[in-house]
C-alpha cells in the first residue's frame, strides 16, 4: 500500500508539473485576452477587429504565408525529385546547399538579401542603368520571398524521403502498361507523395505564420504589419491595455496555427502507410549527359546565388566603414569585427546564448530521453499526455509562447512571485518548454532502433539498471540523441523570437543583439556579428555532416567486404 501510495504521489506530481509548465501559461494567456476595464468579456477582440491595422496585419499574414508556401512547395518538390530520382552527381553537396537556409537563422538570410539589394548596391545600380526598376526588399514581396526561401528545406525533407519509399514495382507496372516516364512520374510518384507534399506545405505555412525575424527586419521599419510583429508592437507599447490586446492577438494567431497543425497531423496519418518501407536510393530517371550537366550547373548556380553570393554580400558589407557605399580601399576596415570581439555587451550576449543553448540541451537530453524511454518501453499514459502538451507549446507561434511566459511566470500561483521575470531563468524555462518535444521525438526514434532483447539479456544476467544504461543504452543512444540535440543547440543559440520579449538588459542574446543593431541602423555591425555566427554554425554542421558521412561510408565498406567474403566462401565450397 505504501508503494502504491508513493507511486500515485509521483504520478500526481508529474501531472502537476506538466500542467504548470506547458498548459497553465496557455490558460493564463486566454484569461488575459478576455480581461478588460469592466471585467472579463470579448471586448478586446471587438476593439481589435474594428481597427484597420489589425485587419491589415491579418491580411498581410495570410498573403505572406500563402505566397511563401507556394514558393517553398514548388521549389522543394522539384529539388526532391531531382535529388531522389535523377542521376545527378554530387548529390550530398547539393543537398547541403538546399538545407543551408534551414541551418542558418532566417534573420541572417534577411540581412544577406537586404545587403545585396540595397538602394545604392551593385545590383540595383545595374538595373537602374538599364532602365529597370530597383528591387526593394522592404516590401510585402520581399518578406514573402525570403520566408519562402527559408522554408524550402521543410518541404524538401518531407518529400524526398517519401519519394524514396515509393516501390519501384509500381513504376515498372506503369511502364509495362505503356505510360511514359513523365506520365508515371505524374500519375504514380507525385500521387503517392501527395500526403508528404501537403504535409510539408502545411509545415511551411505554419513556419511562415510563426516567423518573427523576417517581418521584423524588413517590415517594422517600412510599416508593414503582420500578426507576429503586431503582437510585439502591442506588448512593448506599455499602455494600460497593451498586454490584454497583445494576448487577444496571440489567441487569433494561435487559432490559425493550431488549425494548421491539426490538418497537418491528419494528412500525416493518411500518408503514413509507407513509413515502414526502407528508403530506395536507386536512380529512376536517367538524363542524357548534356541534359544532366545543364541541370547540374543550373541547380548549383541557383543555390550558389541563394546561399554563397548572398552570404558573400553580407560578409563584404561587414568590412565597410560606411554601409551602402562602394567597396573601395578607403571604405574597408576591420573595425566592426574588432567591436564584436571586444565590446562588453556583445560578448555578454554571446556568453548568454551559449549558456542558454548548453543548459537547454542538457536538460532536454536528460528529460526528453527519460520520457521517451517510459513511452516506448513502459507505454506510460502520463508521458503520452506530457508529449501532447509539449507539442502544443511547439505548435503555437514563438511570440505567443513568449507572451504566455510573461503572464504565467510573473505569478504562477496566487501570492507566489518567484521573481524570475527579467532574469536568464525565464529564458531557460521558455527554451525548454519550446524545444523539449524535439528531443522527445528524437530520443523516441533512437530507442525504437534498440532491440529490447539486449535489455532483457542484461537483466537476466543479474546486472543493475545503472549497468544496463552504462554498458548498453548510453553507447547505443549517444549518436542519435546528440543529433537531435544539435538541432536544439543551434536553434537555442540563434533564437530571436522568445528573447525579443523575455530578455532584459543583462540577458540579451545573439539574435536580439543583431536585431537591435539592425533596427538602430548599424547594418555593418549586424553583418559582422552575423558573419561570425554563420562561420561557427557552418563549421559545427560540417563537422556533424562529415562524421555522419564517414560512418555511412564505413558501413557501406563493411557491407561490401562482408559480401565479398561471403561470395568467396560460397565459390570455394566445402573443403
Amino acid at each position: 500500500m505504501l508503494r502504491k501510495g508513493w507511486q500515485k504521489s509521483k504520478t500526481s506530481l508529474f501531472y502537476a508539473a506538466i500542467f504548470m509548465i506547458f498548459v497553465a501559461p496557455i490558460i493564463r494567456l486566454l484569461v488575459m485576452s478576455l480581461k478588460g476595464p469592466d471585467g472579463y468579456s470579448l471586448q478586446n477582440y471587438y476593439i481589435l477587429l474594428q481597427d484597420a491595422r489589425t485587419l491589415e496585419a491579418i491580411v498581410n499574414t495570410v498573403i505572406i504565408a500563402l505566397g511563401s508556401t507556394v514558393i517553398a512547395a514548388v521549389v522543394g518538390v522539384l529539388m526532391a525529385l531531382a535529388v531522389a530520382y535523377t542521376n545527378l552527381r554530387h548529390k550530398r553537396l547539393m543537398e547541403m546547399m538546399v538545407l543551408m537556409p534551414f541551418i542558418i537563422p532566417s534573420y541572417i538570410i534577411t540581412l544577406s538579401w537586404s545587403g545585396l539589394l540595397t538602394k545604392r548596391g551593385l545590383v540595383n545600380q545595374f538595373l537602374e542603368s538599364h532602365g529597370l526598376a530597383a528591387i526593394d526588399m522592404y516590401t510585402t514581396g520581399g518578406i514573402l520571398l525570403v520566408i519562402g526561401i527559408c522554408n524550402i528545406p521543410i518541404v524538401y525533407l518531407s518529400v524526398v524521403h517519401m519519394l524514396r519509399k515509393i516501390p519501384l514495382d509500381m513504376e515498372w507496372a506503369s511502364r509495362a502498361c505503356g505510360f511514359t516516364i513523365w506520365q508515371t512520374l505524374w500519375k504514380i510518384d507525385l500521387k503517392e507523395a501527395l500526403p508528404a507534399i501537403m504535409s510539408g506545405s502545411l509545415l511551411a505555412f505554419l513556419s511562415a505564420i510563426d516567423n518573427f525575424s523576417v517581418p521584423a527586419f524588413l517590415g517594422i521599419s517600412s510599416g508593414i504589419p503582420v500578426l507576429s510583429t503586431y503582437i510585439y508592437e502591442k506588448a512593448i507599447s506599455f499602455g494600460p491595455d497593451s498586454f490584454p490586446l497583445a494576448a487577444s492577438l496571440s489567441v487569433i494567431l494561435s487559432v490559425i496555427a493550431i488549425t494548421g497543425t491539426l490538418i497537418e497531423a491528419l494528412v500525416i496519418r493518411k500518408g503514413g502507410a509507407m513509413e515502414s518501407i526502407k528508403d530506395d536510393y536507386a536512380v529512376r530517371i536517367y538524363l542524357q549527359k548534356g541534359r544532366r550537366r545543364l541541370l547540374e550547373w543550373g541547380l548549383f548556380l541557383l543555390w550558389g546565388l541563394i546561399n554563397l553570393v548572398l552570404l558573400a554580400a553580407m560578409i563584404s558589407s561587414a568590412f565597410l566603414k560606411n554601409y551602402g557605399l562602394a567597396m573601395t580601399r578607403a571604405n574597408l576596415s576591420l573595425q566592426h569585427f574588432s567591436f564584436v570581439f571586444t565590446n562588453t555587451g556583445v560578448l555578454s550576449a554571446i556568453r548568454n546564448s551559449i549558456l542558454l543553448a548548453v543548459i537547454t540541451c542538457v536538460i532536454c537530453i536528460l528529460v526528453g530521453t527519460a520520457m521517451a524511454y517510459l513511452k516506448v518501453r513502459r507505454n506510460s499514459r502520463a508521458v503520452a499526455l506530457a508529449e501532447k502538451c509539449a507539442s502544443l507549446t511547439y505548435a503555437i507561434p514563438g511570440i505567443v509562447l513568449a507572451l504566455a511566459m510573461i503572464f504565467h511566470w510573473t505569478e504562477p500561483l496566487p501570492g507566489v512571485k518567484p521573481g524570475i521575470y527579467g532574469t536568464i531563468n525565464i529564458l531557460i524555462i521558455a527554451y525548454i518548454t519550446r524545444y523539449l518535444i524535439l528531443q522527445i521525438k528524437g530520443s523516441t526514434t533512437a530507442l525504437l532502433s534498440v532491440n529490447p532483447e539486449l535489455e532483457e539479456a542484461v537483466r537476466v544476467s543479474g546486472r543493475s539498471k545503472w549497468t544496463l544504461w552504462r554498458t548498453v543504452m548510453i553507447p547505443l543512444l549517444t549518436r542519435p540523441v546528440l543529433s537531435s540535440a544539435f538541432l536544439i543547440f543551434v536553434s537555442a543559440l540563434t533564437e530571436l523570437t522568445l528573447s525579443s520579449m523575455l530578455a532584459s538588459a543583462g540577458t540579451k542574446t545573439i539574435g536580439l543583439t543583431i536585431f537591435n543593431f539592425q533596427q538602430a541602423g548599424d547594418y555593418s555591425l549586424s553583418a559582422a556579428m552575423s558573419t561570425v555566427i554563420v562561420i561557427l554554425i557552418l563549421a559545427g554542421y560540417s563537422l556533424v555532416h562529415f562524421k555522419a558521412s564517414e560512418r555511412k561510408e564505413k558501413k557501406e565498406h563493411e557491407f561490401v567486404s562482408g559480401t565479398r567474403k561471403s561470395a568467396v566462401r560460397t565459390d570455394a565450397g566445402p573443403s
